[in-house]
């Protein structure tokens, strides 16, 4: 699930329903600015809104995952089927290192329950959350403003795409352990060439999580 496709399912509803963007935000009683942020990508709707979608005919599970049809088993939609993520107002550099000076919930990303045991093999949200990435150094697997879920309960590194602190910034990279401490790469390794972050300085350096989504925009 890419947050691109939860976007274009977004639209894809308020056709299929005959509506303008004014009109559907009526009847769901949400903004009309806050309905268009649903269809450009700033936002996505929470429990109420998609629980009146789901009053109208539209699939939950099809809207958030994409399984099914628009249709399917609509009437079926549970709200206690959900979890929320927490989207943290905080940044993660693929780049040049961001200091986060603030950490507060934005707001909260929808998943449901089945596609977190499924695919993450979660069956809570305990030590998850949603954050947005700053620079260009992991193109083209993350992009400048991409959306990044991040697991703190996984903290080895071992390889995979990790957010981590090191000299108080805050980055994302692919880390692997070697003898000597710690190889920093990029997946843009033309701009970003891979470095060391050696076992004399591992003490300015803490592992927040391991990345096991991304949602793109485009």
């Amino acid at each position: 699930m890419t947050e691109q496709q939860i976007y274009e399912r977004i639209k894809e509803t308020r056709q299929s329903l005959g509506l303008s963007q004014k009109a559907i935000s009526d009847k769901l009683g949400c903004s009309y600015q806050a309905w268009q942020g649903y269809e450009a990508g700033n936002n996505l709707p929470g429990g109420k809104i998609l629980q009146k979608l789901n009053n109208l005919g539209v699939s939950v599970d099809w809207l958030l995952t994409g399984h099914g049809s628009l249709a399917e088993e609509a009437k079926s939609f549970n709200p206690d089927r959900m979890s929320y993520i927490p989207h943290v107002d905080a940044r993660l550099a693929a780049g040049h290192g961001h200091i986060n000076e603030r950490m507060q919930i934005l707001d909260y990303v929808p998943f449901t329950k089945e596609y977190l045991f499924k695919k993450l093999g979660r069956t809570g949200i305990d030590g998850l959350s949603i954050l947005e990435v700053s620079g260009d150094s992991m193109e083209p697997t993350i992009s400048d403003g991409n959306l990044v879920m991040i697991d703190q309960m996984e903290t080895d590194v071992s390889g995979s795409i990790m957010a981590f602190v090191f000299e108080d910034c805050a980055y994302i990279k692919r880390l692997q352990k070697f003898l000597g401490g710690i190889d920093v790469v990029s997946d843009n390794k033309e701009l970003y060439p891979p470095h060391q972050i050696a076992n004399d300085e591992l003490d300015q350096f803490h592992i927040i999580g391991r990345v096991r989504w991304i949602g793109k925009t485009i």
